[in-house]
């Protein structure tokens, strides 16, 4: 495996600048890829909640929110040698992704769970996932896949330095 490694790496390397024009990762294309009426993602939340059910997002959202956390734990943060974005079903095939692919999924699985406010959050240092739950500032780190609320959770969101905040109906510069 060894030879076919090096030279799959080589020819990642040698067609990068092809692969990456056409895979162009436009704020407004990243916000097309927050799905959350999907077939997939509605599928995948179904799967992850059919034991909260009958669910109603009033009483048990953070459950729910809990049940993605556990599921995007399994998906591997990885560092891609080109900009290229993978479909959930392929993030899911493989359970690994880049940060922003992460959150994105993150995000589309949050929306569909219930959550207007739910948002990808691409920082200068790190991406996270935010969102408010009863006037409460939830966030998640989708590097170490965990919740925090609160204080902590605004401040892990401005540690990230965030450049854009977004989802499928709003889009925001960060400071």
């Amino acid at each position: 495996m060894g030879k076919d490694l090096e030279v799959a790496r080589y020819i990642l390397k040698r067609h990068k600048d092809e692969i990456e024009r056409e895979e162009i990762r436009s704020l407004s294309r990243l916000r097309q890829l927050i799905s959350p009426y999907s077939e997939y993602v509605t599928s995948l939340k179904t799967r992850m909640l059919e034991e909260l059910a009958p669910y109603k997002k009033e009483e048990k959202f953070l459950d729910a929110v809990e049940r993605i956390i556990s599921h995007i734990s399994g998906i591997e943060v990885i560092m891609l040698p080109v900009q290229y974005s993978l479909s959930f079903e392929e993030i899911e095939k493989m359970n690994a992704a880049s940060r922003i692919d992460k959150g994105l999924l993150t995000t589309s699985l949050l929306r569909a769970a219930g959550s207007e406010s739910a948002a990808t959050v691409i920082g200068n240092k790190y991406v996270t996932v935010k969102f408010t739950y009863l006037t409460e500032p939830y966030a998640i780190d989708i590097e170490n896949n965990n919740l925090l609320k609160g204080e902590e959770a605004e401040g892990f969101v401005q540690g990230s330095e965030p450049k854009y905040i977004f989802n499928d109906l709003f889009f925001e510069f960060g400071k």
